[in-house]
């Protein structure tokens, strides 16, 4: 009742059902969770799982078709795992009849040509028919870097280094430099795995031009040695200690960030940005800089106190709470601080510290004593009270 529309909490109810054996128990749960959630895929999914694994097949073919719908509201993801599921339970040629029709959906992406043609080769164990898929594929997604490298790992398999290149160089004459980044690496890698000395160098040099002119700071000129590093490392064996790599990787990360924030600085504080590729075409507008105001600054000296005279210490007396007075007036003695007896309040100088208004105090207290009495409230309470009689 408190977790209606939670899907774990059904799957976890169907689950407990199944595995005590209660198979219908189980069914009738995955139901009454798609009337509570009905655009789950999580439960539908295994609702179909749990109906196939009992040899239902009709009946997970009609779970699969409800998340299919019309064709209209279908997603790749749902292409995909009906295909998937047509493979398993009606054979090659259902799943290939499947795939025609579904690339014909506005919802067909490229995950659906790279799951078929990879289904065609794994487990069809046809190649050339998931070669054909990719080229289909290919006129449709020649935009989609992960595509391309979809398709340059299918051909890696092959072995098949001509069309590899061929590949690269279609995908990079037709992408644009911020989308070609990974595209550039994989056909650097490539040619470092299976290319010559010659290929290598020229590929990396070609990869350089096309990315030093990138607007998003990402597409920066690396290094000489960090070309090195990336050509003699293998997998997580590298020519160099892991200082060195951080190191190097710090490097390139202030490289590549360093344009960005010189321009967002630049842009906050009123500075225009004439030419970005030089810092000596700068030019600076005038910008108003606030200065501290040094005319009421003195010069600190711990020998001295401001308002030496006895009238500043009364107002600072006024000012202190009463509660504090009592308070200072009870402290004990300090050793070395005590007052002369034969020195009047009034010839002392000023005290300077809080042990030198706390004798103070005990002073006019004991000269009040001579014509009054002064009883001092509770140092805690803060409460204070006096007396005085002639």
């Amino acid at each position: 009742m408190y977790m209606y529309h939670y899907p774990d909490i059904w799957y976890d109810y169907a689950t407990w059902h199944a595995k005590g054996g209660s198979i219908d128990a189980a069914i009738k749960v995955f139901q009454r969770a798609l009337k509570a959630l009905p655009d789950s895929e999580m439960l539908r999914y295994a609702y179909a799982e749990l109906e196939e694994s009992r040899g239902a097949i009709q009946a997970a073919k009609k779970i699969y078709e409800s998340l299919l719908g019309d064709g209209v509201s279908a997603t790749a993801l749902s292409h995909i795992q009906f295909m998937r599921f047509l493979r398993r339970t009606e054979g090659v040629e259902a799943a290939r009849k499947y795939f025609l029709d579904a690339r014909k959906s506005p919802s067909c992406t490229y995950h659906v040509y790279v799951a078929y043609a990879m289904m065609a080769f794994c487990l069809d164990k046809d190649p050339k028919m998931a070669h054909n898929v990719f080229e289909a594929g290919l006129k449709r997604f020649m935009h989609e870097s992960v595509y391309i490298l979809e398709y340059a790992d299918f051909l890696t398999r092959l072995n098949d280094d001509q069309n590899i290149r061929a590949l690269f160089e279609r995908a990079l004459s037709s992408l644009p430099p911020d989308e070609s980044v990974e595209v550039w690496k994989k056909f650097t890698q490539f040619e470092q795995t299976y290319g010559d000395l010659a290929s290598m160098l020229k590929v990396e040099q070609r990869r350089k031009e096309a990315l030093s002119g990138g607007e998003d700071g990402t597409a920066v000129l690396e290094s000489s040695l960090q070309d090195i590093v990336s050509r003699y490392s293998f997998m997580d064996l590298w020519p160099c200690s892991s200082n060195d790599l951080d190191h190097l990787s710090r490097q390139e990360w202030l490289a590549k960030n360093f344009n960005k924030k010189v321009e967002k600085a630049i842009s906050l504080n009123g500075v225009t940005l004439l030419d970005k590729t030089s810092m000596a075409s700068i030019s600076t507008t005038t910008t108003k800089i606030v200065y501290p105001d040094t005319s009421k600054m003195v010069i600190y000296d711990p020998k001295h106190t401001p308002g030496s005279g006895t009238n500043a210490f009364d107002e600072i007396l006024k000012a202190t709470p009463p509660a504090l007075v009592a308070f200072l007036a009870n402290l004990p003695a300090v050793e070395g601080q005590e007052d002369d007896d034969t020195t009047t309040v009034q010839s002392q100088p000023l005290p300077r510290d809080a042990f030198r208004i706390r004798q103070y105090q005990k002073a006019r207290a004991s000269s009040a004593s001579q014509t009054g009495s002064v009883s001092y409230g509770s140092a805690f309470s803060g409460d204070l009270s006096g007396s005085t009689g002639c």
